[in-house]
């Protein structure tokens, strides 16, 4: 009788209604919504990859002089059109976290830029 006990008793933790696969079907969802919740930033040429290698280099050496090249040069090519509206907004945010003193945001934000490029 004990083990009949056991046994239900294991089989009813296991069901849907016991409690324990509906948290793990929830975690497991929401993990593969979590990565899209970013905003994915635009596809680009692969010449252009260099203005966020500029960002990111700039950011985490913490120079301001290698920002100021890099914003130069990201803005004559802009007059150029060499570069979009779209990417041009994620290099002005780069550069503005930068700007701020937000080294560290704005190289986490140039990385995710070329994550988003391997897409």
């Amino acid at each position: 009788m004990r083990n009949e006990r056991r046994r239900i008793r294991t089989t009813r933790l296991t069901t849907w209604r016991g409690g324990r696969v509906l948290p793990l079907v929830l975690m497991a969802l929401m993990t593969l919504a979590l990565p899209g919740c970013r905003p994915q930033a635009p596809k680009i040429e692969f010449a252009n990859r260099r203005y966020s290698a500029a960002l990111r280099t700039a950011a985490n050496t913490k120079s301001p002089e290698r920002l100021a090249k890099a914003k130069d040069l990201i803005s004559c090519d802009r007059a150029a059109g060499a570069i979009g509206p779209e990417e041009h907004a994620w290099y002005e945010e780069i550069i503005a976290l930068a700007e701020a003193g937000r080294w560290a945001d704005a190289e986490r934000r140039a990385i995710d830029f070329r994550r988003d490029q391997r897409r």
